[in-house]
């Protein structure tokens, strides 16, 4: 049996990598509402976040559902922390057909590597619409037909609803309801963000629902509609219109081409009515269907790049600024660059600056942050880059001015910006600080995947000579002398070095750790005397937190994919070891 363990070590550790990118994933279901009404429409959403590509989509079946529009798929990559992740997301517009607490099923998602669920959500639907909301079936146009008017006389709207005679109602719906798609631009360059708005204008009382949403290939969209479906008044061609917005997104292209974008379609009724000698005759209702007319975006590739740096690759119009944690650092203590690039665009296109570090720095894997309003054109905002580094040596440190250029879409031209420098008073170091020459970048688990299959190699090639060996061994007779002694030998054992004599783990000795230059060698190290530490200590707080650094280094030396490195390990020992002076 103990050796189970052995040969299905890496079978253990090859299944854990589905789960590790699992673990990183997300995917559930988003709804504007818990609560509406019989007669209204909802907005659901599937939303996946991780690093695995999509390869299929099961789509759910809506039992009590309606589907009136869907499903809608928008991809887009969004870079974090210097990883690429996905984000996807299936829309679907629903209608319920019954009272009562409906579900929502669950999704299921084939992933590269694997497959994945999302939890069902229940939606109580109600036969009016809840208390202090509008209804939200469709567009709906405010007020009604018959609603008095001031003077009395009719308005405008109610005028265009008189059929005379010989009057083809289809025509008269054509002229007074229409969509229109309108673009910020319809010429720009690969990634740079594009506004299109799909409006619904009308000069009659209707109700209006949207049976298709516009669909956008080759592109990355930004969202930008949102649930106020207040009118605004417009002029066009001399004529009054309500418009409504339909749909609102920033679209940034991916590549050079057409992008053709999508016919949104929406379903509208009114009211109309048929007058002869100034008598209402006939009062009818007349529904019919209006498009949007096509449209597209011409994409060419960025221009020829003339400078003497690498084009970062960023789009949009930014500035610049950079800072330290700390003006005043300690020799081998950890300090912080913090860079901050703000202003508006496309800011998945904004990577790390490049950064010219002096003679004596360290510096160590970077971590990003994004505070950006999507819900404005262009999207504007601030991208946060955090560089953690260790000035070596006693004296002034200077980072030189960073550099940073990009694609400006206001001028169509190139633009280079920089910080200012920053100057560093680096004190003397600590005595016996640990030293930072062991957690230079690129010193993680990550080198070391390669052991994983050899370990499982040569357990395997071991359990096969154990087995041979005793298989031809015939098994040795312990005498009861023998019996004695080994009774006698484990009671002086255990007479000489119970628990309660067992020695703390000294400051010295964890300094010897430290030096350990091999990162699998110094986990087990701090393994080995961790168990010990463990054993012994009474302080039930100080022994979870022994537990807890323990179960991390074992992380991090059979699971690659684990967050636990040998910096965070070692400053660990260092507060539970080494007592400030």
């Amino acid at each position: 049996m103990r050796y189970v363990f052995k040969y299905s070590l890496p079978i253990v550790l090859i299944l854990l990598l589905p789960i590790s990118l699992l673990a990183q994933s997300t995917f559930e279901i988003n709804t504007p509402y818990n609560t509406i009404g019989l007669q209204e429409t909802l907005q659901v959403s599937y939303t996946y976040k991780g690093e695995a590509s999509m390869n299929n989509w099961v789509a759910p079946v809506f039992n009590n559902w309606r589907i009136i529009s869907g499903p809608f798929f928008q991809i887009q990559h969004v870079s974090i922390n210097g990883n690429q992740k996905t984000e996807t997301t299936i829309s679907y517009e629903l209608q319920p057909l019954k009272t009562g607490n409906i579900e929502i099923p669950a999704g299921e998602l084939h992933l590269s590597s694997t497959n994945i669920r999302c939890k069902p959500i229940t939606i109580l639907v109600q036969k009016n619409v809840p208390a202090g909301r509008r209804q939200q079936s469709g567009l709906q146009m405010p007020g009604g037909f018959f609603e008095s008017d001031v003077t009395d006389e009719p308005t405008e709207t109610e005028r265009n609803a008189i059929v005379s005679p010989g009057e083809d109602v289809a025509k008269k719906m054509k002229d007074n309801i229409f969509i229109r798609v309108e673009t910020s631009k319809t010429n720009c360059v690969v990634g740079e963000p594009v506004l299109v708005t799909y409006t619904l204008y009308s000069r009659l009382r209707t109700s209006s629902k949207l049976v298709q949403q516009p669909v956008f290939n080759g592109c990355t969209v930004y969202e930008m509609t949102t649930q106020d479906l207040r009118s605004e008044t417009k002029l066009l061609n001399g004529k009054k219109y309500s418009t409504y917005i339909i749909r609102k997104v920033q679209l940034i292209p991916l590549t050079a081409g057409t992008i053709n974008l999508g016919i949104a379609k929406v379903e509208n009724t009114v009211n109309f009515y048929r007058v002869n000698n100034n008598t209402i005759q006939q009062t009818f209702e007349y529904s019919s269907i209006c498009s949007s007319e096509p449209a597209e975006i011409n994409v060419t590739n960025l221009p020829t790049y003339k400078g003497t740096a690498n084009f970062s690759g960023a789009i949009g119009n930014f500035t610049i600024n950079a800072r330290v944690d700390k003006k005043t650092d300690t020799a081998g203590d950890v300090n912080k660059l913090i860079i901050e690039v703000t202003g508006s665009g496309n800011f998945s296109s904004v990577t790390l600056p490049q950064v010219q570090w002096p003679k004596g720095v360290e510096h160590f894997n970077s971590s990003e942050e994004t505070d950006v309003n999507k819900l404005i054109y262009p999207a504007a905002g601030t991208k946060t880059f955090t560089i953690p580094f260790t000035c070596k040596q006693q004296g002034t440190t200077v980072i030189p001015a960073i550099h940073y250029n990009f694609y400006n879409t206001e001028t169509g031209s190139y633009t280079t910006i920089e910080t200012t420098p920053i100057e560093i008073k680096v004190n003397p170091p600590l005595k016996n600080f640990i030293n930072p020459d062991l957690y230079s970048e690129g010193n993680t688990n990550s080198r070391y995947i390669w052991i994983i299959p050899g370990i499982g190699l040569i357990l395997a090639i071991g359990w096969w000579i154990f087995y041979k060996k005793e298989k031809n061994t015939k098994p040795n007779v312990i005498s009861n002398n023998n019996v004695i002694n080994i009774k006698t030998d484990i009671q002086q054992a255990n007479a000489v070095t119970p628990n309660n004599l067992i020695e703390p783990a000294k400051p010295e000795s964890i300094y010897e750790l430290l030096t350990i230059p091999d990162d699998i060698a110094f986990f087990k190290a701090v393994i080995s005397m961790l168990e010990k530490e463990i054993s012994i200590e009474k302080d039930n707080g100080r022994k979870e937190a022994l537990q807890e650094l323990c179960a991390a280094c074992n992380s991090a030396l059979y699971a690659p994919q684990s967050n636990a490195n040998r910096y965070d390990v070692a400053e660990q020992l260092k507060i539970l070891f080494i007592h400030p002076a």
